[in-house]
């Protein structure tokens, strides 16, 4: 029996979605017997028949089509994660790897085009999509997919992001969907319907030399197989850290302050928190109401405000402009967020939530907003924005960055003094327990900045101004 929980459908958009399910993995199928008296007939009615075991009930997310449809088989092999011998304690690895792959597929269904807007054939791919070889197949070219739009390999051009340990993993979970579906005939399973091949490998476990037993052990090794899939991607992540950075360009932060505010209003502070003053995404999430509006604060530029829920637990202090202080002391106390505090404060009442902290952004549900709910929000906005411009490509964790590199470039100028200067300053704001994590901003600024001199000198010469 599966229970649903999370957001309505009414509040995703139009992409593909994880939904939160509950599922009672000792429910069995029974079938009743049903007798007509007028004819006899005796027709049988299947019906699954509960465990009512609450230690039974186990938790994992299920993929939502754009009309509210469970995407099948990609859910069932979810749910089916959490019995059996391949059980599993979380599934939402798997999850993410699968939504991604699905949201592949249904790309390969509409137009696209390429660098030179010339338009490319729809490939109309499915997860049946094989053949006799590999690299037809739909979970070959998924690879490639990741492959193209990994921001950890030379060369890589596509507008993903992916780092290499989130393809792996993606790719990983495909691999074990397929083999799930062989198994259990959802698709063939010969020498034309070709998933990947396999090279089987034996590492020999080092003998110690000092054990009097080891020449018994000598054959001792472990046997794996590796799939060509797998093989494709590098083992080691080879690109420098700030290299993986992907703020927003000026123009494209212009283009997010604008359609930002078509979002629904909560969502709206959310992604603005992150960008305005360097928030993680569950920071802004669980962003602390009762500083907000106590006091004057008008006479300053930027307001700090004490944050607790933080990475590693650590409190810091985030300063919040004053513009976006002065909106959010309206929105606190705003007929919505009051109704829905109540809701929350009836929750808590009851025992229903645990979780007794004054948050500023309450779901109509009384309950914080969820990662999908957000990231839903933002496939929403780029999807707006990429309308106006093709090259606005970004992620919800971009949004720091570019908090941190816009900073860097502003305090540098209106200070006059080098980036490397300002770090340990960066630091305490993005709540970094040590100033390594945040060199990598200073090093994608010093970068940018090399960039800048040499298209300038460039532009110079070409006009003349040696």
């Amino acid at each position: 029996m599966i229970e649903m929980h999370e957001e309505k459908y009414s509040d995703v958009y139009d992409d593909f979605q994880l939904l939160s399910v509950e599922v009672d993995t000792l429910a069995k199928l029974k079938i009743s017997a049903n007798i007509n008296s007028e004819s006899g007939e005796v027709t049988h009615s299947p019906y699954l028949s509960p465990s009512n075991l609450e230690s039974r009930l186990k938790k994992t997310d299920i993929i939502i089509a754009p009309d509210g449809t469970v995407v099948y088989p990609q859910s069932l092999y979810l749910v089916s994660k959490l019995r059996g011998e391949a059980a599993v304690k979380d599934t939402g690895p798997i999850a993410k790897g699968l939504l991604a792959y699905t949201r592949y597929l249904d790309l390969t269904h509409h137009n696209q085009t390429d660098e030179d807007d010339v338009e490319i054939p729809r490939e109309y791919l499915t997860y049946k999509t094989l053949s006799k070889y590999e690299e037809e197949g739909a979970p070959w070219r998924f690879a490639e997919f990741l492959l193209a739009n990994c921001n950890n390999i030379e060369g890589a051009n596509g507008d993903e992001a992916f780092s290499l340990s989130t393809a792996r993993s993606y790719m990983s979970a495909v691999i074990g969907f397929y083999k799930w579906m062989q198994k259990y005939g959802y698709i063939k399973n010969n020498d034309q319907n070709v998933v990947t091949h396999y090279t089987t490998r034996t590492v020999h476990r080092e003998l110690n030399q000092h054990d009097i037993l080891a020449h018994t052990r000598s054959g001792s090794g472990r046997t794996y197989d590796t799939s060509n899939i797998m093989k494709m991607f590098p083992k080691k992540e080879n690109t420098p850290a700030h290299k993986k950075l992907k703020p927003m360009l000026p123009e494209h932060k212009i283009l997010f302050d604008e359609h930002v505010l078509s979002l629904p209003k909560a969502a709206a502070f959310i992604f603005r928190l992150c960008v305005n003053a360097g928030l993680r995404i569950d920071e802004a999430i669980h962003f602390p109401a009762h500083d907000i509006g106590k006091v004057d604060h008008s006479n300053l530029d930027t307001v700090p405000i004490k944050i607790t829920r933080t990475k590693g637990s650590k409190p810091r202090t985030v300063e919040i402009p004053i513009k976006l202080h002065e909106e959010l002391e309206i929105y606190k106390e705003s007929s919505t967020r009051i109704k829905n505090l109540s809701k929350r404060n009836e929750l808590i009442k009851s025992g229903k939530e645990l979780d007794t902290a004054d948050y500023l952004f309450i779901s109509n549900k009384g309950i914080p907003y969820s990662g999908n709910t957000l990231e839903a929000h933002f496939s929403s906005l780029r999807k707006q924005t990429r309308k106006i411009n093709s090259s606005w490509y970004y992620r919800i964790h971009d949004l720091r960055s570019t908090f941190a590199t816009f900073w860097l470039w502003t305090e540098s100028k209106e200070r006059n003094v080098d980036y490397d200067y300002l770090m340990d300053e960066l630091a305490v704001l993005m709540g970094h327990a040590s100033t390594s994590t945040t060199e990598k901003y200073i090093k994608f600024m010093n970068k940018l900045d090399d960039q800048l001199k040499i298209a300038m000198s460039k532009n110079n010469k070409i006009n003349g101004g040696w």
